[in-house]
């Protein structure tokens, strides 16, 4: 095979491992499989929660332990991945996801996208770092009809604006003259 080939090989297989990567978060939160959850980091992971910023897989660990112990069923769901970069063990990437999660017995429904960084450790694609903005965060009861500004209505919190897609320079500029 030529070098060519087996480079677009390489980066075939890379994006398919990096999708199943995704697959593999969502179902280790959705399982509480903490083992297979710890396995989607890097040892320097670093994240932003509602925590504040976090890094490293024990810190990922001890925050996914406390916030998934107090949900009930969940249901995490990577729709699509656009990878901006990916070099031989190095990769970033946008996600778009949603997710269904029971909170204090009420479901909760969010969209929103992760900025990510992937890296190949130990022969592996995990997650060096992720960052969240949302679309909108709130109970299943209150998406119906028009969405507000103060659409992240996280439970314990003051309502805020989502930073999606209002803030983003695109839209910014469509809808300038409009509004």
């Amino acid at each position: 095979m030529s070098e060519e080939l087996l480079e677009r090989v390489r980066r075939l297989e890379d994006r398919n491992a990096i999708e199943e990567l995704l697959a593999r978060y969502g179902n280790a939160c959705d399982d509480r499989d903490m083992e297979a959850l710890a396995g989607c980091f890097a040892r320097d992971f670093e994240f932003d929660s509602v925590a504040g910023h976090s890094v490293g897989r024990d810190a990922a660990m001890a925050y996914y332990g406390e916030r998934l112990g107090s949900y009930g069923v969940t249901l995490h769901i990577p729709h699509t991945l656009v990878l901006e970069e990916l070099e031989e063990d190095t990769a970033r990437g946008v996600v778009l996801s949603s997710a269904e999660m029971e909170i204090e017995h009420e479901m909760f429904v969010t969209g929103f996208r992760y900025h990510d960084r992937y890296v190949r450790d130990e022969g592996r694609w995990r997650f060096r770092s992720r960052q969240v903005q949302a679309f909108y965060a709130m109970p299943l009861r209150e998406l119906a009809g028009r969405l507000d500004p103060l659409r992240v209505r996280w439970p314990g919190t003051e309502p805020k604006a989502a930073p999606l897609p209002e803030l983003l320079p695109s839209w910014q500029e469509f809808r300038g003259p409009r509004e």
